[in-house]
């Protein structure tokens, strides 16, 4: 049985709430914030653009 913590708030809102902040600070042009099942369903079609993976479990992550 895996330990899944959970949060007192939602991960994506707080992201979407910060995306000026990171895009200003990383001169990113454009961030989307999406749920992972929508960005797997857009990898396997093929229309991903740049994912990140985060291989070091943190709060909101649990490795198996």
């Amino acid at each position: 049985m895996a330990f899944k913590p959970e949060l007192p708030f939602v991960e994506t809102d707080v992201l979407r709430e910060v995306l000026p902040y990171l895009k200003r600070t990383l001169n990113l042009v454009d961030v989307e914030v999406l749920p992972i099942e929508e960005v797997l369903a857009q990898v396997e079609a093929g229309e991903a653009g740049v994912i990140i993976e985060i291989s070091e479990p943190g709060p909101g992550r649990v490795r198996n």
